[in-house]
């Protein structure tokens, strides 16, 4: 997944949400003929949209009562490529304006997707705490690095308020063994994608504590030695590039021993041993205690959310149960699962260009993302 630097709170995503959602039906809907639309659907939709707009194939959306706007937009963004997919790109490649005008006014005049039979499965529980599948992996990381991820054991890095995406790359370079750790390896072997991302995210929206003093180095002569530090790690170690560790904060006694992981190669990253291939051992502590003894800043990112305040959020836009009333916006109830959820993880690594989806979906771990779509298609379509 592609990330960029984001500052952006619950509270400013949901006023963002009012005021658009505000607007409703400020887009008119494109005039079509339905019955130019059903012999154009029937030709290059059908086969995966299904010919009543009722998807067969997961991860295909359902268009049937779908807003016409919405799904004109969806195309020209096929074809302007800012929507990329190998199937629908040459599709809409190939559609005139007034032919996605019919083809959208065909769909949005059927009935729209009513669920079908399918196993019985548990409700999404709204009000389960965030993240209460890895409670158990929490407790065992807990164990060295803390219950909110501050550690209190000398050399142990603590985890809270790091940047997400730093903190997945880290763990996978355990797993995979890239990164090398007696200490770490009992813990992440069994840790699957979903489980990094999601403690990932977890500790991200921890607020991150001081560090105890130093007992070594000097961190006014620190100061210098950092001279190749502070493009990537900031000036005060509370960097904003999120694939970038914060410094600020951290046990100097870790520091000191990543820093010599990195010059003697130990630790492999091309970058940070050339950066720290001429310090000499006092240098090495100098900067450990200096960015030790800088407050860390937490991250502009929401404390966890419930699945249901996830909703609350999602709900401003595209209405409740995402019954949305705003052709701007696209009905969410009832759609496949399998595609909201792919959608939702396009928006979230800003793979799928939308502003508004972005600065939302950014903030969501896996397991929000997957208990959203089950929400949403297991609603009734208005």
């Amino acid at each position: 997944m592609r990330y960029t630097t984001v500052a952006i709170t619950a509270v400013g995503v949901m006023l963002m949400g009012i005021a658009n959602a505000g607007r409703a039906q400020e887009n008119t809907p494109p005039a079509g003929d339905i019955t130019r639309g059903k012999a154009i659907a029937a030709e290059t939709c059908a086969a995966c949209h299904g010919a009543q707009g009722i998807s067969v194939q997961p991860g295909v959306p359902h268009l049937a009562g779908q807003y016409p706007a919405y799904i004109v937009a969806g195309l020209a963004a096929y074809r302007r490529g800012d929507r990329k997919d190998e199937n629908m790109a040459p599709v809409a490649a190939q559609l005139a304006e007034a032919d996605m005008a019919n083809v959208a006014a065909y769909f949005a005049s059927l009935p729209p997707f009513r669920g079908r039979p399918r196993p019985v499965a548990p409700p999404v529980a709204l009000e389960a705490a965030p993240f209460a599948e890895i409670q158990g992996e929490l407790s065992e990381c807990a164990s060295c690095h803390g219950d909110d991820g501050n550690s209190l054991i000398p050399g142990t890095p603590s985890l809270a308020g790091q940047h997400a995406p730093y903190l997945m790359a880290a763990v996978k370079s355990y797993v995979d063994g890239s990164r090398a750790s007696d200490e770490m390896a009992p813990f992440v072997g069994s840790l699957d994608g979903s489980m990094i991302e999601d403690m990932a995210y977890y500790y991200s929206a921890m607020v991150p504590k001081e560090a105890k003093p130093p007992t070594e180095g000097d961190a006014l002569a620190g100061i210098s030695a950092t001279a190749s530090c502070v493009n990537c790690h900031a000036i005060d170690g509370n960097n904003k590039d999120p694939k970038t560790p914060r410094l600020a904060g951290l046990d100097a006694e870790y520091l000191v021993a990543a820093i010599e992981a990195y010059r003697t190669e130990t630790r492999k990253h091309s970058a940070m041993h050339d950066a720290v291939a001429t310090l000499r051992s006092a240098d090495i502590k100098n900067i450990a205690a200096y960015y030790t003894s800088k407050p860390p800043k937490a991250l502009p990112v929401a404390k966890p959310l419930t699945t249901r305040e996830w909703v609350e959020q999602c709900n401003r836009c595209h209405g409740p149960g995402g019954k949305s009333t705003d052709s701007r916006f696209p009905v969410l109830a009832g759609q496949d699962e399998t595609y909201l959820t792919k959608t939702l993880k396009l928006y979230h690594g800003g793979e799928r260009s939308n502003s508004m989806m972005y600065a939302m979906s950014f903030l969501m771990a896996e397991s929000d993302i997957r208990k959203l779509a089950a929400y949403y298609a297991g609603q009734t379509a208005p």
